[in-house]
């Protein structure tokens, strides 16, 4: 994170405050961890659609996605609420 206590810097003739920055790069992550979770979600779709794979086999990774992707999100929407104070839900 920045450090709220320092003064604003220029950058690039663009000049931010920490709080600002920090809102920008919370949802930055935010964003790139739902991307991760829609990866994963299109990996369970491609899993289940692959009969060469054991429904039992199946079921334990599908399972174990569809869980990771609900942590990705909520880790997501806890990024943005601790800087922001937005309240996200999926």
């Amino acid at each position: 994170m920045v450090d709220t206590t320092s003064p604003v810097r220029e950058v690039s003739a663009v000049a931010y405050t920490p709080a600002q920055l920090n809102r920008l790069i919370s949802r930055e992550i935010a964003g790139r961890l739902h991307e991760v979770g829609e990866t994963l979600l299109t990996n369970v779709a491609f899993l289940m659609a692959n009969d060469a794979v054991p429904a039992a086999a199946k079921q334990v990774r599908t399972r174990t996605y569809l869980d990771v992707v609900a942590q990705l999100w909520l880790l997501a929407a806890g990024e943005l609420d601790s800087v922001t104070g937005e309240q996200v839900t999926r």
